[in-house]
């Protein structure tokens, strides 16, 4: 076989999997070759080695060509895939058919066991014998996401992510690499993706937090604060059953988006905060869940963020957790305007999230009108919070 019949077979072989042919329906039909392959509409010894490709493939019966009126031989309108399997076997791959094959005797077999695999089971057999296409791609890929869905939360937990990779196959990355394809098996199923039903997303969120006051825990530990910043994870802050807030009353909690502007703040923080909380940018669920125990224990809410679009979205954010307003912190049209010469121009798809910004803030208003007004968004690292709230900040120790 020529290298460009194997190129015209590869154009069908990509398409086939999830064409009507391989369900039973129509011959594939794959038209437009000038544009597959340009150089055959502008070389005219290109153009006859395409046409003996045809021929090639033709007279072997994998394809059969339409040709244009009062033009066979010459001018090709189409070609049609007649034998899948010649075609798979030409190439040296594969065919979809004899892979699905495959895959219906492993699910069948007797060691395809164990409520969770005949529940994968149920919802790939109907596919495979349909014609279907399914995520797997491969009898052994579809064997090694059965062994994922027949783990337990508690095998999952057991060992770092690759060690349990080297553990189940043999491979350190071979975990990784199945996990976004057991995903879209599970949500094809109806259910919660594997990775998060099985604990194996492995996302660790923590918070950071300046606190002057008490965390009480669970078992009737407790922390005295006198505002050192603090980093703490979801499963700490998980324990936390309350807060107790020193100072002004009611205490307000300022959560901050940016990390400089955090620990700055936090070394002279406004006099009546009882805490600041750093988001790291759109709130983690670590953050939130730390927000929520110094909303119950009496704070008022205030957010300082970037004066952009994502900024604002942040903020919202924010109080659609907590289903409380959040007050903005130097977070204004005025702030905005004095700042703005060195600002950055916002691009269209940035300024688009501002509709996604959905708020009942009446303190938001001004400053989205002026973002959409000038286009440009001013980060808070640029801000002097300490000449914007009048605070006196403390000359570093020496030594």
């Amino acid at each position: 076989m020529t290298e460009l019949a194997r190129e015209i077979l590869e154009v069908f072989a990509d398409s086939y999997p999830t064409s009507a042919h391989y369900k039973g329906g129509r011959r594939l039909r794959k038209a437009g070759w000038r544009r597959i392959f340009p150089r055959i509409a502008r070389d005219v010894a290109a153009k006859n080695e395409f046409l003996d490709a045809v021929d090639e493939l033709t007279d072997a019966g994998v394809l059969s060509p339409k040709w244009k009126r009062f033009r066979e031989g010459d001018e090709l309108e189409a070609l049609y895939l007649e034998k899948p399997e010649t075609m798979f076997e030409l190439l040296g791959r594969r065919s979809p058919e004899a892979v699905a094959r495959e895959m219906i005797e492993l699910v069948r077999s007797p060691d395809w066991s164990g409520p969770r695999r005949a529940q994968l089971a149920a919802a790939l057999l109907p596919l495979l014998e349909a014609g279907h296409p399914v995520a797997p791609r491969s009898a052994m890929e579809l064997a090694d996401i059965g062994r994922l869905f027949s783990l337990s939360r508690a095998e999952a937990a057991s060992a770092p992510l690759r060690a349990l990779s080297v553990k189940l196959f043999g491979a350190s990355k071979r975990l990784e690499a199945l996990l976004p394809l057991a995903d879209r098996v599970s949500r094809s199923m109806g259910e919660r993706p594997l990775s998060e039903e099985l604990g194996l997303a492995r996302s660790y969120p923590e918070v950071s937090i300046a606190l002057r006051g008490r965390l009480t825990f669970s078992g009737g530990a407790s922390w005295s604060c006198t505002g050192r910043i603090l980093t703490l994870p979801l499963s700490t802050v998980e324990t936390v059953v309350s807060i107790e807030l020193d100072g002004h009353r009611p205490p307000a909690v300022l959560s901050v988006e940016n990390k400089e502007t955090f620990h700055v703040t936090a070394s002279a923080p406004p006099a009546d905060a009882a805490a600041l909380v750093y988001t790291a940018g759109h709130p983690n669920p670590a953050v939130i869940a730390l927000l929520r125990l110094l909303a119950a224990a009496g704070a008022s809410l205030r957010h300082y963020g970037d004066l952009d679009p994502d900024g604002i979205l942040i903020l919202t954010e924010i109080e659609s957790a907590l289903g409380a307003t959040v007050e903005p912190y130097l977070m204004s049209a005025e702030i905005h305007r004095r700042y703005a010469s060195f600002g950055y121009r916002l691009e269209k798809t940035q300024l688009s999230r501002l509709a996604r910004a959905v708020t009942d803030n009446p303190d938001l208003g001004g400053l989205v009108s002026e973002i959409v007004r000038t286009g440009v968004g001013v980060e808070q690292e640029i801000i002097d919070v300490a000449s914007e709230t009048g605070v006196l900040r403390k000359a570093p120790s020496k030594g």
